[in-house]
């Protein structure tokens, strides 16, 4: 079941670079949807990805890895992903 808390903003941060804003709790279905919505916008061509996770409470290790991933794929196609995080950022196991 998705988590009430969690919501996934998807706009434009300039003219060629996305800005992906996320909220709530990233619980496993919630963490599939950020990596879905990520791919998506991977696929549809863009190359510059901002990622705002100000707004979650914390971030396991899978998530770091898909995020990390995710990043080394755009550099390697000539684009780059900015991740913003919590200034109370909490790492989990």
């Amino acid at each position: 079941m998705l988590s009430p808390e969690f919501n996934i903003v998807v706009g434009m941060a300039g003219p060629d670079a996305v800005a992906v804003s996320v909220s709530g709790d990233l619980d496993p279905d919630a963490f599939g949807r950020l990596r879905a919505v990520l791919n998506g916008i991977l696929r549809a061509g863009h190359r510059r990805v901002v990622v705002d996770l100000a707004r979650i409470g914390a971030v396991d290790g899978s998530t770091r890895e898909m995020l990390t991933k995710l990043s080394k794929r755009l550099r390697a196609q000539g684009g780059d992903m900015v991740v913003h995080w919590s200034p109370t950022f909490q790492a989990t196991a």
